[in-house]
């Protein structure tokens, strides 16, 4: 059975996973001092099984070669959400330099625009759909995990 997964990085970003777990206290608090503790600290522990779903939650792309199928989508604590697609083939896997832009604004008003060049790979199939697989800044840690992402599908 020959699965190949890539992990394309987290569904949230770090501010939103920690006002989450704010949230969460807060909420807790204020159970707390509304409701009888027992009752409170049982309903603070239901709200509270949904910060681990926010924080491993993970964009995945799973290729099987066995079912011809390729999942894109979210997996967080042992489920996945998306559904599966098959394919006939793998034409090829690419890379492409992306301009990117940042706007920053400062407390007097002054705007500062910072341009940069990020790299982007992604895999195309024989139906021409395209998958984003990874990106960084420096063009040679795209290949190495391009070149091992082409290694485990077998292809040059």
């Amino acid at each position: 059975m020959k699965i190949i997964r890539i992990n394309k990085g987290k569904v949230f970003n770090i501010p939103i996973r920690l006002v989450s777990v704010a949230v969460v206290g807060v909420v807790t608090i204020k159970l707390m001092d509304s409701l009888p503790e027992p009752l409170s600290i049982f309903i603070s522990m239901g709200i509270a099984t949904i910060l681990p779903a926010i924080w491993f939650a993970s964009n995945l792309l799973i290729i099987d070669h066995e079912k011809k199928e390729i999942f894109d989508g979210i997996w967080t604590i042992g489920l996945k959400f998306g559904k599966p697609t098959p394919y006939s083939g793998i034409e090829k896997i690419f890379i492409n330099r992306v301009k990117t832009s940042q706007t920053m604004y400062s407390l007097s008003n002054q705007k500062n625009i910072v341009t940069d060049h990020e790299y982007r790979a992604y895999l195309k199939l024989d139906s021409g759909t395209k998958y984003y697989l990874i990106s960084h800044p420096l063009e040679e840690r795209v290949e190495e995990k391009v070149a091992e992402i082409k290694k485990k599908l077998g292809l040059n």
